[in-house]
């Protein structure tokens, strides 16, 4: 089977292919340049996958939360290329898509969401060892995030993103026993996770219901209030 994925969601522009088992990815700091990074990036990782767009089964894309514009680069990317080549596309929640690349079993992921806030999600592996979001994602500011109830004993967490170094005095009494807040959410774990639910069943959108998944209202939804 043949996949794209796009993740486009915080400052890093990442792109993955898969041929069967061989996976081929490109990322880079995008610093506000995903509309000019991310079709060139396309075509360079499929090139280098030796296939071209039409040969695709599938697309998965990275849905944020994250940055408002970068998130719909990446959804409307997606939608346009798996519409014209008439394949379901499978939306990737970008915190989860970061925990899944996690040495530990539990991650506290959090990118900067801007005005004091962060986008966080807590995430434990499941028997099958991918990351089973605990509660809800959701935006806040850090002082104001908890663990989940009933979360098991034992568990070693790791802090994973952009929030855990503009805001790491707020975090103080988390129980970590580590932490990484210079990596982004990578392409080849939204291809990863989108895989396993094909693998299980799950047959994608199709490209009109593709939607970013923004948790805060844009701020031209909240000036139309």
């Amino acid at each position: 089977m043949k996949w794209l994925a796009l993740e486009t969601a915080t400052e890093c522009c990442s792109v993955a292919v898969a041929v069967g088992d061989a996976v081929f990815s490109r990322s880079a700091l995008a610093d506000h340049r995903h509309s000019d990074l991310l079709l060139p990036m396309v075509d360079a990782v499929l090139a280098e996958a030796g296939i071209r767009a039409d040969a695709l089964d599938a697309i998965a894309c990275g849905v944020g939360p994250g940055g408002f514009t970068a998130v719909r680069m990446g959804v409307s990317t997606a939608q346009a290329l798996a519409e014209a080549f008439d394949v379901p596309v499978y939306a990737v929640s970008s915190l989860q898509a970061l925990a899944a690349a996690s040495p530990e079993p539990g991650v506290l992921a959090a990118f900067d969401a801007r005005k004091g806030e962060v986008y966080a999600g807590v995430y434990l592996r499941d028997d099958g060892g991918w990351p089973a979001l605990q509660g809800v994602e959701r935006v806040c500011p850090p002082a104001d995030l908890h663990w989940p109830p009933a979360l098991p004993e034992g568990v070693t967490w790791r802090g994973m993103g952009s929030g855990w170094k503009l805001y790491a005095q707020s975090w103080q009494g988390a129980r970590l026993h580590s932490v990484d807040a210079q990596c982004f959410p990578q392409a080849r774990e939204v291809l990863s996770l989108a895989h396993r639910r094909r693998l299980q069943g799950d047959g994608g959108l199709a490209p009109w219901e593709l939607e970013p998944h923004y948790i805060r209202p844009s701020q031209a939804e909240q000036g139309g209030r």
